[in-house]
């Protein structure tokens, strides 16, 4: 099995799991632009405690860039390339938020 196959199914039994298998299609599919998949700062001010992450996703209009650790996940900015997200889990309700600052590989001052 190639490794691409591999994550593929890996991504698709995270997707599955953290979901509880309610389709996140019609919800990444109704954005018009693929980066509206990310948050902004008015759908993040949105987020309260105790949300599950299915009403995240119906926020942000897309699953979490990435998956920091267990329980913590990461949605970058929608339009700034410096900030991102991070929302924490626990028992599929929304415990905490911040907003985190993103470091370049920029050599300007």
């Amino acid at each position: 099995m190639s490794i691409a196959f591999r994550f593929l199914i890996y991504w698709l039994i995270f997707i599955l799991k953290v979901t509880g298998g309610v389709p996140i299609i019609d919800i990444e599919e109704s954005n018009s632009y693929h980066w509206q998949k990310n948050m902004n700062e008015h759908e993040f001010e949105q987020l309260q405690q105790g949300m599950s992450y299915m009403e995240v996703v119906e926020i942000a209009g897309g699953v979490a860039s990435e998956m920091i650790r267990s329980d913590y996940y990461r949605w970058n900015d929608e339009i700034l390339l410096t900030q991102a997200y991070i929302v924490q889990f626990k028992d599929n309700q929304l415990v905490s938020k911040e907003v985190i600052a993103l470091k370049g590989y920029s050599t300007r001052e």
